[in-house]
């Protein structure tokens, strides 16, 4: 029987937020009980992938590596919030520019988390035997 190839949780939680972003764009003029449950559910399947990620990595590397799912975590909500979601005012300010900069920080660690979470999904290697 072969085995499933384990998916990650990281790329499946990228992969939600995206489907949340163009759930909540198709909801901007106005949102009812439906779109608040599409979007409620869109957040719970980010935060259960999350979680899972982060116990995967806490099982194979500890609390460093769960630090690493913090930190990109907090690139991604300083990043968004000071491009995405800043005030028209502070558009072209200081303040857009190292959201930009934080967002770029943000993708390039998400690169790094899945490699690691790669990394923990590999089976362990052989014992040689002699």
């Amino acid at each position: 029987m072969k085995r499933k190839k384990p998916r990650s949780y990281v790329v499946l939680a990228v992969l939600a937020s995206g489907a949340l972003y163009f759930a909540i764009s198709l909801s901007s003029s106005g949102r009812t009980w439906i779109d608040w449950t599409v979007l409620g559910l869109f957040s719970l399947a980010i935060l259960w992938n999350l979680v899972q990620a982060g116990r995967r990595l806490a099982r194979s590397g500890g609390g460093k590596d769960l630090w690493h799912l913090v930190r990109t975590l907090l690139f991604w909500v300083i990043g968004l919030l000071n491009t995405a979601l800043i005030r028209p005012e502070d558009v072209g300010s200081w303040k857009n520019i190292v959201g930009w900069t934080v967002l770029v920080l943000a993708v390039a660690d998400t690169i790094l988390l899945v490699r690691k979470e790669h990394a923990a999904m590999a089976p362990p290697a052989a014992a040689p035997t002699g």
